[in-house]
């Protein structure tokens, strides 16, 4: 009987320890989900040297209400990983509750020097990062980012470099050679001293 009293009161323990948990750990801010607006599922089209009007879907998928404060548009224009900022705007504190959105609408000024992949030997591709700074009711600035690819016609389009590829490919070949040649050696020695 003792043992089944223990055994509840460790069980219960456990419960509130779980619920506690949760209530601490849990996100303590919302989230936001940034979804692409086009005419079809990406990749969306900003030609190089144009200028492109996006829209992003922002849905607050948390439980707590978010004030929206700014958009950030950032791209890497040679493809060097350094983002760089090319759009940024007020979004004016708007009021966005759970499981509300809203549309942000900018002009994207595309680079028309843009370096991009061409990985589907299709239209170069760059990728678009926004970046949206938002507050929850007690203030705490948040962000929320996205990445999304864009079709940029008229860019440069970036060649992959294979020769790190090809001396790496001469230096193990050269190392087998190498090995071999050891063996032989040793091989014909053994058998001259026999």
């Amino acid at each position: 009987m003792r043992s089944r009293r223990l055994a509840l009161l460790v069980l219960f323990v456990i419960v509130l320890y779980v619920n506690w948990s949760v209530a601490v750990f849990a996100q303590t801010g919302a989230q936001l989900d940034l979804i692409m607006i086009g005419n079809g599922v990406g990749p969306y089209y900003a030609p190089a040297g144009e200028t492109t009007q996006l829209k992003l879907q922002i849905l607050n998928t948390g439980t707590n209400d978010v004030f929206l404060i700014r958009g950030d548009a950032y791209l890497d224009p040679n493809l060097s990983g350094n983002w760089q900022l090319v759009h940024s705007e007020d979004l004016g504190n708007f009021h966005l509750t759970k499981l509300e959105s809203a549309i942000w609408t900018f002009e994207l000024q595309m680079p028309s020097d843009i370096q991009a992949h061409n990985i589907t030997s299709g239209v170069p591709q760059v990728e678009l990062l926004a970046r949206i700074t938002y507050s929850n009711a007690q203030g705490k600035q948040q962000n929320a980012d996205g990445q999304f690819l864009l079709s940029v016609a008229g860019a440069e389009v970036q060649r992959t470099d294979y020769s790190v590829y090809l001396i790496i490919l001469a230096f193990v070949v050269i190392a087998v050679a190498v090995i071999i040649a050891r063996k032989v050696k040793s091989r014909s020695v053994r058998t001259a001293s026999s």
